[in-house]
């Protein structure tokens, strides 16, 4: 049952709902446009805001089914923790793209939230002080993956969270780079974050 779980988990996480939303509404391939990232920023940047949150929302959504589903399966905090990870997994390599994917951000923290909610508050704790510190949205989500399995120890005080806490903060380093952090291509057009969500819409948003 419970590899049974872990594959159904990666297999609702390979689903490439930016792709799709992507191709739907403009027929282009997101992973030839902006950053080349299949996932919620890269949406919000090249196709729509709105697109984006729509995106958002379906990647929450992937996060949320898992764990929903682990738990009326009865399964423990580790194998929750590990269909969550297979998710992220799915949405970073996709069978569906040829091993293409996104980051998993989303996911994973929608997991989280649903496991152990003071994590997600303990990390953005962690990652505001670590951008007040460091003056770059990169960095300091750099920091945040790396102390993840810490968060997540110190909101259970439960070694299972730790064990997919470590394999959690594996994908996010492989995947997180510099060249193609779309908080950078935010900062090229917009001066912070809030600024492009509030700003009206210009003439290539549908």
């Amino acid at each position: 049952m419970v590899i049974g779980f872990i594959a159904l988990s990666y297999l609702f996480g390979s689903v490439p709902i930016a792709w799709i939303v992507a191709k739907l509404l403009t027929g282009k391939d997101i992973r030839n446009v902006g950053s080349g990232n299949v996932g919620v920023m890269n949406v919000a940047l090249n196709v729509s805001r709105w697109a984006g949150l729509l995106v958002f929302v379906g990647e929450s959504a992937k996060g949320a089914v898992v764990v929903l589903l682990g738990r009326s399966l009865q399964l423990n905090d580790l194998y929750l923790g590990l269909g969550v990870v297979a998710a992220v997994a799915g949405t970073r390599w996709s069978i569906w793209l040829r091993g293409a994917g996104g980051r998993g951000n989303t996911t994973g923290i929608t997991g989280i939230l649903l496991l152990a909610w003071q994590a997600v508050v303990i990390s953005l704790i962690v990652w505001i002080f670590a951008r007040l510190l460091t003056h770059r949205s990169f960095w300091a989500t750099r920091i945040w993956i790396l102390s993840l399995p810490v968060i997540l120890f110190l909101a259970t005080q439960s070694w299972s969270f730790v064990l997919w806490g470590c394999a959690l903060s594996l994908i996010y380093l492989i995947t997180h780079k510099d060249v193609s952090d779309d908080h950078n291509l935010i900062k090229q057009q917009w001066p912070n974050l809030w600024s492009f969500i509030t700003a009206p819409p210009r003439s290539k948003d549908p």
